[in-house]
C-alpha cells in the first residue's frame, strides 16, 4: 500500500486540507488550528485519545492478547461501545469529530468499516492520519513503517512502549503553562503584522517555524545595528537570518 499526501507548512499558511493519497485515491484531511485544542474540550479530549502512548491506551483498552492502538480504540467507540444507550454520547463525540476532520467518511456500522472516496481505512491509513495531526500539532514524531506481518507490527508497537517509558523518565520538569503565549509574544516582537488571533488559527508546526525565523530576526537586528555603529570585527559578515 503506498500511503502520501501533500503536507507542508508553506501549504499550511493558504489551506488547512491536506490531501492524503492511498494508492491513486484521494480523500481530505482538514487539519486544525492551535485554537481549537483551547476552545474545543471534545477535540481536545479526542485528540488525546487518538495519539495516546501504547501505555496509555492500554489503561483504556486493556486487552488480553494484543496490544491496544489508536485504531483499536477508534473502531472499539465506533462499532461496538457505541451502541450502548449510555456510551451514546461518546460515541457522538467521536463520530462528529472523525467528520470534521474527514468531512467525506462513511461510517458502515452493518459492516463495521469506514469508508472514504473508495477507499476503506485500514490501521495503516489511519496510523498515517494520526501522524499528519501530530505533525501539524508541533509534534516530532516518524512516518509510519508498512509491516509485512502483524508480529513485524507487534514488536516495532512493543519497541515504541519502551522508548515512551524512557521519555518520561527523563522529562520530569513541569510545563510552563505560558510558554504558548511567550512563543507568540516573540514572534510579534519580530513580525509587528502578526496579531495573536492570527496566530491561533495556525497550527502548532506553523508557530515553531515563525519561531525559529523571529528568534533569527531578532538577533539579525542586533547585529545590524552593531554593524551601523561600526562595533563589529573588520572582515566580518552580516548573514541574513533567513537561509
Amino acid at each position: 500500500m503506498n500511503i502520501s499526501s501533500n503536507y507542508s507548512l508553506s501549504r499550511l499558511f493558504i489551506t488547512k486540507n491536506i490531501d492524503i493519497t492511498v494508492d491513486n485515491k484521494v480523500f481530505t484531511l482538514i487539519l486544525k488550528p492551535i485554537k481549537e485544542m483551547y476552545l474545543d474540550k471534545d477535540w481536545n479530549a479526542v485528540y488525546h485519545i487518538w495519539t495516546a502512548s501504547t501505555e496509555n491506551l492500554k489503561k483504556m483498552l486493556p486487552l488480553e492478547k494484543e496490544e491496544p492502538t489508536s485504531y483499536k480504540i477508534l473502531t472499539l467507540i465506533l462499532f461496538q461501545i457505541g451502541v450502548y444507550d449510555k456510551y451514546r454520547k461518546f460515541y457522538d463525540i467521536f463520530h462528529n469529530k472523525l467528520l470534521e476532520i474527514i468531512p467525506d467518511l462513511e461510517i458502515d456500522l452493518g459492516h463495521k468499516e469506514l469508508k472514504v472516496n473508495g477507499i476503506s481505512i485500514t490501521e495503516e491509513i489511519w496510523e498515517y492520519v494520526i501522524y499528519l495531526l501530530k505533525l501539524s500539532n508541533g509534534e516530532k514524531v516518524e512516518k509510519p513503517l508498512t509491516f509485512t506481518s502483524e508480529e513485524a507490527r507487534q514488536l516495532y508497537l512493543a519497541q515504541k512502549a519502551n522508548e515512551e517509558k524512557i521519555r518520561k523518565i527523563k522529562s520530569q520538569k513541569q510545563g510552563d503553562t505560558d510558554a504558548l503565549s511567550k512563543i507568540m509574544l516573540s514572534i510579534t516582537y519580530a513580525f509587528p503584522s502578526f496579531t495573536f488571533d492570527y496566530l491561533y488559527n495556525q497550527t502548532m508546526a506553523q508557530i515553531q517555524w515563525l519561531q525559529k525565523h523571529a528568534a533569527g530576526a531578532v538577533s539579525y537586528q542586533v547585529n545590524a545595528q552593531a554593524f551601523a555603529a561600526g562595533n563589529v570585527k573588520k572582515g566580518k559578515k552580516l548573514d541574513f537570518f533567513i537561509k
